[in-house]
């Protein structure tokens, strides 16, 4: 069995192109790497964009490996030359914030070219179990390619249906004969609790 970690970036500035990480987005970060480092990632992947590599860093801090930066984690936004918004900081009339506070998840980017997203995340997910077999594998990346991945997986009729938490942890195994199950949705229990660790003998 493989396992892939799906992790979505820390909170980001607002106000620049491919912004890193605010201050509290950094926090989230350090409490993300403290929780999983016990978690023998075997390897570890990043998104090109600052606000994944940034979240990223402590873990390879932790646990003394380096990201291999993987092009196809990068969000549906490569292209977008204007300042990054966080969605929750988008103003309240926009339509863009209207369609998220409705759950109308895919009206946030109405002319996204699905088919070539969805294809791209799939890649992107399949690069990195097949280059892992039988390893843990945490993947630092956005909330959209998440998304899109677990519905294709899922099969459902929409490739955005819910709205990760920021450094949130959603888990899908690869099973010997090559299945991929879901096993967990948007894990926060980093951002409430600290882990118990077993005592070393």
């Amino acid at each position: 069995m493989t396992e892939l970690l799906l992790i979505r970036h820390g909170l980001p500035q607002a106000g620049v192109y491919d912004p890193g990480l605010s201050p509290e987005g950094t926090a989230q970060a350090e409490r993300l790497a403290a929780w999983l480092v016990h978690e023998d990632i075997d390897a570890l992947y990043t998104s090109p964009f600052q606000r994944a590599r940034e979240t990223a860093a402590p873990l390879e801090r932790l646990t003394g490996m380096t990201a291999t930066v993987l092009d196809d984690l990068r969000e549906w936004d490569t292209d977008v030359s204007h300042p990054y918004t966080p969605p929750e900081q988008i103003n309240a009339d926009d339509p863009r914030s209207v369609a998220l506070s409705e759950g109308r998840y895919e009206d946030f980017v109405p002319d996204l070219d699905w088919d070539a997203f969805r294809d791209r995340a799939v890649r992107a997910m399949d690069t990195m179990l097949d280059a892992h077999p039988g390893e843990r594998v945490a993947a630092v990346c956005h909330g959209g390619i998440t998304n899109t991945y677990l519905a294709t997986v899922l099969q459902l009729p929409t490739m955005f249906w819910f709205h990760p938490g920021y450094t949130s942890v959603s888990r899908v195994r690869r099973m010997p004969g090559g299945r991929i199950v879901p096993h967990s949705v948007n894990e926060m229990a980093h951002m409430i609790a600290e882990r118990a660790v077993d005592a070393v003998a």
